[in-house]
Parts: C-alpha cells; structure tokens; sequence
C-alpha cells in the first residue's frame, strides 16, 4: 500500500480528527486506537466456525449474514457494474484477549482482484452517524497495516469459509473501503447532515489518507416479518446490487 503518511502518521490523523470532533460517539473510537493492546499483540485469537443461520436478529447482524449468504454483490456505478465476492464475516482484526476485539463486518474480493472491506450499518431505530462509520471503517484498515503480518501467521479466518491473505490488503496499492446501509439510513442521515457536507468531509480524508472510500446503499428489508413467530431463522436480502451514494 503506498500511503502519503506512514503508518503511525495514519493513526495520528484519525485521533486528531475525532479528537476535533463533534459526533459524542467518537470517543469509544478514540479508546479503541489508544489501546495498544491492539497493535501487533501476539495472542493467537482463533475465530470460530460463524452461525450463517437459525439466528434471532432482526437488524445489523442478520443485515450481515443475508449479504454474506446471498454470496456475492454487484456494485452499481451507474454506468459500470463490478462484482464483489464475499470471504469472510464479523473476523477480528486485533489479536488480543478481549471478546469484543474490533472485528470486520464483511472482507471480500472483485472480480478483477481488488480486495474489500466493509462496515454496515442499518437504520432500524438508533443508528451510527455515517462520519462515525467511516472513522470506524478507516480505523479497521489501520489495525490490517500494523497486524497483517500476525493475522496471516495465525491463519485468522473463520473455519469452512474462503481464506485469503490480510497481507495482500495491507500490500494492495488501494483496496476498496465500503461504508454501506440501507437506503432508510441514507435517507435519514443525508437529510440531516446534507450531501455536499458529507462530500466534503468524504474528500477530506480521500485526499489526506490516499485511501479508496465509496459508499453504497442497499435496499430496505423487512427482517421482522421474515422472522415472523420463529425462534430462529435464515435472513435473505431481496437484491444483491448496491447503488453508489457517494
């Protein structure tokens, strides 16, 4: 990966950004990138085999598992369309001892061998502030620059999925960093934030980190009703094509 900043420069910029910032949420980020039981621990923190179904929730997580089980998605840039195959769900990007270690929510590969990595978000009641998410997002591809190299000596993938290399992300000159939520979050958020602020703020750290941010926006499910009376079910999403917001 070719940074204008170096590595520990990235982190710095990311702290004094939220240190900066008005969003309150900020500061359980700012705890996160303090801890340097983050960076380069060498706990082998296995991942288990992931539950890709019989599951209760209705919101985030079950978001997460019908993306990942639908298998692969198309990105919709209006006049191109580029397909992303999903490798791994919800897998720790930190080798500690904390059961809550900061884990991705989707890693995956185009079909031109770029790699991916996504957070989500999914407006049901309380949501995250997108600036948060991408924060977060950015924060999560600084923990692949410092561990890569243990994530790959521990082989850190969920057991019976696809592997792939945390090195090859690291390395990659400008992998894709996805901020997607369905279009109820968009809605909600791009009204009250406005989309040239947001636009604005997306460039800011384009330009100043070298890093590939694209956001995208998914159709609105009803997980509720797919749910129904059942204990446990299998989440499905309607459509696989993610339309390009910013």
């Amino acid at each position: 990966m070719v940074l204008k900043l170096t590595v520990e420069d990235f982190k710095k910029y990311l702290l004094d950004f939220i240190e900066k910032s008005e969003i309150k949420e900020m500061d359980r980020l700012k705890l996160r990138l303090s801890d340097l039981g983050n960076e380069k621990n060498d706990y082998k923190s296995m991942p288990r085999k992931v539950s890709l179904g019989n599951i209760r929730s209705k919101g985030e997580t079950a978001f997460q598992r019908g993306i990942f089980n639908s298998q692969n998605t198309l990105l919709d840039y209006g006049n191109t369309l580029k397909e992303v195959n999903w490798l791994d769900l919800e897998i720790p990007v930190v080798l500690n001892k904390n059961p809550r270690r900061p884990s991705l929510d989707l890693i995956g590969i185009t079909s031109d061998d770029i790699p991916v990595i996504c957070e989500l978000k999914y407006h049901k009641s309380k949501s995250d502030h997108p600036i948060y998410g991408i924060v977060e997002l950015l924060m999560y591809y600084y923990y692949i620059l410092c561990n890569h190299e243990l994530l790959d000596k521990y082989d850190i993938h969920h057991t019976g999925l696809k592997k792939f290399e945390w090195s090859f992300i690291a390395n990659f000159e400008s992998p894709k960093l996805l901020l997607v939520a369905n279009k109820r979050y968009w809605n909600r958020w791009l009204n009250r934030i406005g989309e040239e602020i947001f636009s604005s703020q997306m460039k800011y750290f384009k330009d100043n980190l070298n890093v590939n941010i694209e956001c995208f926006s998914t159709d609105d499910e009803d997980f509720e009703a797919q749910k129904g009376d059942c204990e446990k079910y299998i989440p499905v999403i309607s459509s696989n094509r993610w339309l390009k917001v910013i």
